[in-house]
């Protein structure tokens, strides 16, 4: 009854303009806290979950972690059951508690240690989650659902399809017994799968990998490469080669997929020289050139090959500064076609024995990267939603790059700091899916940047999304597809997003949504 009271008299303040801020909020809340004799302060999802009706104001004050939504979606991340992984890497670590986990997680993350609290069970997991994520006040109507894990292409088919379905079934909040028809539903639910990310190792994205992704409303892949060095990855037991990245990355190319490397400097074996140069190649080889970068400082965890070389003083990780300085170094050449998505693992400082401890890495390249007058161009450090920009109009930009033996538009709608949006687009080189002709041109990736609002909502002020801002740039890409003489174009849509690409004249081709152009 007291949380009832204290937090029914926040609400009542907020409404009534009396607190405006955070730092009002809070001193509010010790007062009350006082006033009703309570030894902590209640949780702003506790108090927002007394609001009868969230309003924007409410929410823009009570919503925790802001930053989730500001990309336009929330993630949703989950894991399948623990699978043998066809890597023995020196460095991977295995579980550290009492269950076993899927390879390279500890179970001590966030994410591992929600998947066994609810039994590594995908239905589970993702109702659990999206009902977390709404009591902390973000909308869950658009969601990215990332599988974790690098070894789920590896299962049966079977295992894959059946997970997959599961998935489906728990966003539709219905029961479907076979893929297909869950997906049909999907288009349609109320809360949607804007777009499905999976992890997966270079040599387990082939053809075979890829047709799979795509059945299962695949639109987003995250290929651990961690370095270009073949005998780097003879030594630290990668058991896969620089070709194998070169493959992958071109099938995913030319067969729509939007895609992140991670990269981890660091490594055995390696150097700060070496990691510079393969860092810079990644971004000069057309053979190369990743749309998203995760960025992984190599750590010392109990249990792994890689814990005994360093106790036996045969091997030496970054520290914390040292990786500051080498990251903001990278930093400061990455093209503007590329988001660096994140900077360090989401593992506990407590289980990394030696390496990277600092939990606030990001910020501490901030410092480096000021300190030298370095500015970071990737789409994350631009995007709209954390810089405001509200007297500008923002224009059309076309930048046109080659890569994996076709070509690249980043068509993005920018100021001249800030980034509304972009649409990728691609001439492929050598698509083998029966969808994608000589003369078809591929949409990889449509994005506006905000706060994510919900479908059909009208945007407010320093609300980006649902303003034409996407219409404007599709009508930019099929002007250059029309000019380089394509006739159809293709995009990799996700489930849920495929009624917006309907009312813009597509209509469902197999994995993907097409358009005629003349």
């Amino acid at each position: 009854m007291t949380l009832k009271k204290f937090s029914q008299e926040i609400i009542s303040l907020i409404l009534s303009d009396k607190i405006s801020s955070k730092k009002q909020l809070n001193s509010f809340k010790l007062k009350l806290a006082k006033k009703y004799s309570l030894k902590d302060f209640p949780s702003n999802p506790a108090i927002l979950s007394f609001a009868k009706n969230k309003k924007p104001e409410l929410v823009k004050l009570l919503l925790i972690k802001p930053v989730r939504s500001l990309s336009g979606i929330v993630s949703v991340a989950i894991m399948p059951k623990p699978l043998p992984c066809p890597g023995k890497c020196i460095y991977c670590p295995s579980s550290l508690v009492d269950v076993k986990t899927p390879k390279s997680y500890t179970g001590r993350e966030p994410t591992t240690m929600r998947a066994i609290a609810n039994d590594f069970d995908a239905v589970k997991q993702i109702r659990n989650r999206i009902d977390q994520l709404k009591r902390n006040g973000h909308s869950t109507q658009k969601i990215e659902l990332i599988i974790m894990g690098g070894t789920f292409l590896s299962a049966s088919f079977k295992c894959q399809k059946q997970f997959m379905l599961d998935c489906f079934n728990a966003v539709n909040k219905t029961k479907s017994f076979s893929l297909e028809k869950a997906i049909d539903k999907a288009q349609f639910s109320e809360n949607r799968f804007i777009g499905i990310t999976f992890e997966t190792r270079p040599d387990f994205c082939g053809k075979k990998e890829i047709n799979h992704m795509l059945e299962f409303g695949g639109t987003r892949v995250e290929l651990g490469v961690q370095t270009l060095n073949d005998e780097i990855y003879k030594k630290i037991n990668r058991n896969h080669s620089v070709q194998d990245v070169i493959n992958s990355t071109s099938l995913l190319r030319d067969s729509s997929f939007k895609f992140a490397y991670h990269l981890m400097p660091g490594l055995p074996y390696s150097t700060p020289k070496e990691d510079l140069r393969v860092f810079k190649k990644t971004f000069s080889d057309p053979d190369f050139k990743p749309d998203m970068l995760k960025i992984y400082p190599c750590l010392v965890i109990k249990n792994t090959e890689l814990h005994d070389l360093w106790k036996k003083g045969d091997y030496t990780p970054y520290s914390s500064k040292q990786a500051a300085k080498l990251i903001a170094k990278m930093k400061s050449f990455v093209p503007k076609y590329t988001r660096i998505m994140r900077i360090q693992r989401d593992i506990p400082s407590t289980v990394v024995s030696a390496g990277v401890k600092h939990t606030n890495l990001r910020q501490l390249i901030e410092k480096e990267m000021e300190k030298h007058d370095w500015k970071c161009n990737c789409i994350r450090c631009r995007e709209i939603g954390r810089t405001i920009e509200s007297n500008q109009e923002p224009k059309i930009e076309v930048l046109e790059y080659s890569a994996s033996k076709g070509k690249e538009f980043f068509i993005s709608l920018e100021t001249k700091n800030s980034l509304y949006g972009f649409c990728r687009m691609r001439f492929p080189f050598n698509p083998f899916r029966k969808e994608i002709t000589s003369k078809t041109a591929l949409i990889r990736e449509l994005h506006i940047y905000s706060k994510s609002l919900p479908l059909n909502n009208s945007p407010k002020e320093n609300e980006f999304q649902h303003k034409g801002f996407g219409k404007k740039l599709m009508q930019k890409a099929e002007e250059i597809a029309l000019e380089n003489s394509f006739n159809k174009i293709n995009v990799i849509s996700g489930i849920g997003a495929r009624e917006y690409y309907w009312n813009l004249g597509f209509k469902n081709d197999g994995v993907y949504v097409s358009k005629k152009l003349n």
